[in-house]
């Protein structure tokens, strides 16, 4: 082959061969477009990566020192780590390293290793959320128990901790145990899905007998729920971080409560005759006078149990017939709607001036021991007068789990009958109008849709209507003795 023709076939060779190099360019230019740097840069930075934290707004500035903090939360748990630098650049590679410390590691270890001087993070463990709720709850102590409670009822069901009649008690070793024995248990075992199986398990438990125990358990378990998940609440989760180390999901985390069951309540006694019988039995006797005047309290006047135990004669203007609900050092309200006035008829004021007189210097309306406070359970000065009331209802056709209670019911149904819904739930001082219709709004008018009229026999032609026969008259007695 001739030089010129080799090299005409050599150029040739070379286009080919940089047409070669050059055609995958072409056909996936839209590739190399798509992960070109500057669409990488539109996509989402993770915390591991220093540049999130060179981002405006991620440190916090340490007024002492000057020195950078950052703030890293990882499954509900919130930490600041100081990172001891101005640098930004620096302070940006050091928190990605402890945020990457914290997934791989766990927040235990990643604080061990990055704020050894820190009090270590309490366990996950019941206990440690129980002493955590307690120090940053800001709820009544007797509130703050029954919650408690419910988490430990439910927590020691999951966990087969033997359940005894001394659960209930005071104290005790056997009860001391059996806490003891709930609080050791991780949170981590106190999964949604074991709750929803402990929800179905405690009424199924109560299912056999019959639908109306199987509709007070699901109430129960939805009390239960709802007292249990308050620990949880979103006020205490951004602190708890800091305390316990939480679970991923949380406990309640998806639990659904049972379908509302209704709670309205349908009377079941007659309230006329119940009064005239306690105004002669219990109003007439001395020695039944506590329990007169917390007949009257509750049902004229539909105050709470604590209510009329705390009750002050000072807190009843008899001249206007009001009774004044009022915190005071012995009492606290159950929501601050609870405080307020109560309007009593002039008969009921005309009955407390009366047994006003026969004890002037008394402080409470209720006599009883002096009044516990900071306790955490419900704890009634009038406890005698309230059992020995509880037992003539119930031998007088109260028979509910609560007579007391029922009282108040009972009395703002009445109201709710003459003056509407609205007037009873001033009148109970409720929170929501809602609350009323649902639990205390009985239907005392009979009601019916008129129409029976429609199903009375149709007369027949061959029926003669029967009359009753009237008396003879003297002239028609007359007559006929003079026929006969």
């Amino acid at each position: 082959m001739s030089a010129p023709r080799q090299g005409k076939t050599r150029d040739t060779e070379a286009d080919t061969a940089n047409a070669g190099a050059q055609e995958p360019a072409e056909v996936n230019s839209k590739s190399v477009r798509l992960v070109s740097d500057s669409d990488t840069s539109k996509k989402p930075i993770g915390k591991a990566d220093a540049r999130y934290w060179q981002q405006k707004g991620r440190f916090v500035v340490d007024r002492r020192s000057r020195f950078l903090c950052c703030k890293i939360q990882v499954r509900g748990r919130r930490e600041s780590f100081p990172l001891r630098t101005a640098n930004k650049t620096t302070a940006a590679a050091k928190a990605a390293l402890i945020y990457g410390d914290v997934i791989a590691l766990g927040w235990d270890a990643a604080m061990l290793k990055h704020k050894p001087d820190e009090t270590p993070v309490t366990s996950g463990k019941v206990g440690a959320l129980i002493i955590a709720v307690t120090e940053l709850a800001d709820v009544r102590p007797v509130t703050l128990a029954a919650n408690v409670a419910a988490f430990r009822r439910i927590v020691g069901d999951i966990a087969r901790v033997e359940a005894t009649e001394s659960r209930y008690a005071p104290s005790g070793a056997k009860r001391t145990a059996r806490l003891a024995a709930i609080d050791a248990v991780p949170l981590e075992k106190i999964t949604p899905a074991a709750i929803e199986a402990w929800k179905l398990a405690f009424v199924t438990a109560r299912a056999a007998g019959g639908e109306d125990k199987a509709r007070a358990a699901r109430n129960s378990a939805n009390t239960f729920l709802r007292s249990a998940r308050s620990l949880f609440s979103k006020s205490l989760l951004r602190f708890l971080g800091e305390r316990v180390v939480l679970p991923s999901p949380l406990p309640f985390e998806g639990v659904q409560f049972f379908p509302r069951q209704s709670m309205r309540y349908a009377g079941g006694f007659d309230v006329a005759k119940l009064i005239e019988k306690a105004h002669s039995e219990l109003g007439q006797e001395s020695e039944h006078a506590e329990e007169w005047k917390a007949l009257l309290l509750t049902l004229f006047a539909g105050l709470r149990r604590n209510e009329a135990d705390k009750l002050r004669w000072q807190s009843i203007d008899l001249a206007a017939g009001v009774i004044r609900i009022e915190a005071h050092g012995d009492f606290s309200p159950k929501a601050e709607t609870s405080l307020g006035e109560v309007p009593i008829n002039s008969e009921v004021a005309a009955l407390l001036r009366g047994l006003r007189a026969r004890e002037p210097k008394a402080v409470y309306v209720l006599a009883g021991t002096t009044a516990k406070r900071g306790v955490n359970y419900r704890h009634y000065r009038a406890a005698a007068t309230f059992e020995r009331l509880v037992a003539w209802l119930r031998a007088n056709g109260v028979e509910s789990k609560t007579p007391i209670h029922t009282l108040r019911k009972e009395a703002g149904s009445l109201v709710c009958q003459s003056a509407g819904l609205f007037a009873a739930s001033r009148f109970l001082r409720h929170a929501d109008v809602a609350i009323t219709a649902q639990h205390y709004a009985s239907q005392k008018d009979r009601v019916t849709v008129g129409m029976g009229a429609l199903l009375a026999p149709a007369p027949s032609a061959n029926v003669i209507p029967f009359t009753e026969p009237q008396p003879a008259s003297r002239d028609e007695k007359q007559k006929a003795t003079r026929r006969a």
